[in-house]
């Protein structure tokens, strides 16, 4: 079996961005933030991604929330076909990364999903939020993401 050496990527980019838009079948705010929490966890952790690190995600199980899901498995490689990504069904949006002995957990603000939902609720839904998933990209980590490290 042949084992992908090189690291994944810890830097937003926007070929990341079209891989995730291909491989989830169209851009959207929550893959953003799924793309958004996986570089932030193989950052903050230091870690290689596609086989050194798991994922428990915890949000609610259908769309859009899930779409969250996407964006994790194309930015750190942990899949739910390699049992490194598990989901719990909850209210909110977080995501519990662990690599060797070191945990993260990455909660995104209220606020920002507040503004989501009502984003949302406001746009066509036949056209995708552009200006709601550049204002996601561009956010800076700390206005995002709540995070705690044990």
């Amino acid at each position: 079996m042949k084992i992908v050496s090189t690291p994944k990527q810890r830097k937003w980019s926007d070929g990341l961005y079209l891989r995730a838009e291909e491989f989830h079948g169209h851009g959207g705010p929550f893959m953003v933030i799924g793309l958004r929490m996986g570089l932030t966890a193989l950052d903050l952790l230091d870690a290689k991604g596609w086989f050194g690190i798991r994922c428990r995600a915890m949000l609610r199980w259908r769309p859009p929330d899930s779409c969250i899901l996407d964006g994790i498995q194309i930015s750190t490689g942990c899949t739910t076909g390699k049992h490194s990504l598990e989901v719990v069904e909850c209210d909110g949006v977080a995501a519990e990364f662990k690599s060797g002995e070191k945990t993260l957990l990455i909660s995104v603000k209220k606020d920002v999903l507040a503004k989501i939902g009502h984003e949302l609720e406001e746009e066509d839904h036949d056209e995708e939020p552009g200006e709601l998933i550049e204002w996601l990209k561009e956010m800076p980590q700390e206005a995002l993401f709540e995070t705690s490290t044990r």
